[in-house]
């Protein structure tokens, strides 16, 4: 019989296993800061409208992320878009309408809104 150590490491073993194949599909990110000044400035009806667009269009390999402070309060809410095999975006003061349209030009289409990113 395992001991409880053993039990747990086989347990978190099987979880990250499942974590990676589950990821392993994703092939655009899209990360949302979601500190005390991103949600005060409006993030989290940011985050479900990106989700909402996202499953709405029936993109696949899109997945939404929080993250904590992104170091720039004054930009709130920022959204970075990660596709793979192309440089990140962070795009500012997002909101619910922006989002929608980060997902259907950036995450769908694969085409920046430039007057949105920071540079």
């Amino acid at each position: 019989m395992a001991s409880p150590h053993q039990a747990l490491g086989h347990a978190r073993k099987k979880a990250s296993e499942a974590r990676h194949r589950e990821l392993s599909d994703v092939t655009t990110r899209v990360i949302v800061g979601t500190a005390t000044c991103g949600v005060s400035a409006g993030a989290r009806a940011v985050v479900e409208a990106l989700e909402q667009e996202i499953a709405d269009r029936s993109i696949e390999g899109a997945v939404v992320t929080e993250t904590g402070c992104t170091g720039r309060c004054d930009l709130e809410p920022l959204v970075q878009v990660i596709r793979d095999g192309e440089p990140p975006v962070m795009y500012y003061h997002v909101t619910p309408d922006k989002a929608r349209r980060i997902v259907q030009q950036h995450v769908r289409s694969g085409e920046v809104i430039r007057e949105w990113a920071l540079t």
